[in-house]
């Protein structure tokens, strides 16, 4: 006589179907793409930071250069950077006042430059001469901010403004051709004005 067979019963998990991982790629193509996009803005705020910083130079420079014109003005009109008349036997303005064509030579002696002397702005080392030691001292180049003036020297540019003056004779007027040149903060940034000023004989 046969037994019974009993039914034999399994408890678990039912079998999971094989996983196709196309969830994980496209994670990791959004990853890419993030991640892409975050170094792009990256790059774009950094350039933008570059760009203003050159133009904040830019501007630095261009208002060293215009407070030179200014300091060339009141040193023409024998001036201090206050705009008072320079005292007798000063030691801050020229021993030698300017006036007229006195002591501008083709050699340009403390910013003087004479008419013959073709865009005398042009020549290098008018911009990088060292200063006289006294305002009597004679040196061939442009002159510093703040020399024949007292101007206070400007703060945060790499180097004071200079100019140099070139004299052109004219009946009843005396006519002065001045080119200034500011620098940045970064001494590769600069910036040349010039300007025309007539006095009266």
């Amino acid at each position: 006589m046969k037994k019974p067979s009993s039914a034999v019963m399994h408890f678990g998990s039912s079998p999971r179907p094989a996983q196709s991982g196309v969830s994980l790629v496209i994670v990791m193509i959004f990853l890419v793409i993030l991640s892409g996009l975050a170094i792009s803005a990256m790059q774009g705020s950094t350039f933008s930071a570059r760009i203003a910083g050159n133009e904040s130079d830019r501007t630095l420079a261009f208002q060293a250069a215009e407070a030179a014109l200014k300091d060339a003005e009141n040193d023409i009109r024998g001036r201090l950077s206050d705009g008072t008349t320079c005292p007798a036997g000063s030691a801050v303005c020229r021993a030698v006042p300017i006036f007229r064509g006195d002591d501008f030579d083709v050699t340009c002696p403390n910013g003087r430059c004479e008419k013959s002397v073709a865009a005398p702005w042009a020549t290098a080392s008018r911009w990088t001469n060292a200063a006289p030691t006294s305002n009597a001292d004679i040196v061939e180049g442009s002159v510093v901010y703040g020399f024949y003036t007292g101007a206070t020297a400007l703060p945060v540019v790499a180097q004071q403004p200079r100019y140099l003056i070139r004299y052109f004779d004219k009946p009843q007027v005396s006519v002065y051709e001045v080119t200034a040149v500011g620098f940045g903060a970064s001494n590769s940034t600069r910036a040349t004005l010039q300007m025309t000023m007539k006095v009266e004989n």
